[in-house]
């Protein structure tokens, strides 16, 4: 058999080999919304992160990542920071308690 290497302009295409490449995620462009007061679902739009497959739970994407980005995340000048909480600490600590209570 005769296989050829793909080239980095034919695995770049999409789904080579039955995998499906990651889109990088914006997290310096949701941050700089989230500094600005949008909701989630205008974030979710602005960046291309609506699912249209879960009519359900659309935005399911871009909460999942706003969570790892109030952990930390690296930022424009390759420092670790935490995107900021819009409520009360009290209020997630509040939250993180009757999520572990579910467990």
């Amino acid at each position: 058999m005769n296989h050829k290497k793909l080239t980095r302009k034919a695995r770049s295409k999409g789904c080579v080999g039955g995998r499906k490449l990651r889109r990088p995620f914006p997290y310096l462009k949701v941050a700089k919304l989230w500094g600005k007061d949008k909701t989630i679902a205008e974030i979710a739009r602005a960046v291309g992160r609506v699912d249209k497959h879960n009519p359900k739970d659309p935005f399911h994407s871009l909460r999942n990542f706003l969570r790892i980005m109030h952990i930390g995340y690296v930022n424009a000048n390759g420092q670790i920071v935490r995107l900021p909480y819009r409520v009360s600490p009290g209020t997630v600590r509040a939250s993180r308690k009757a999520g572990n209570k579910t467990v």
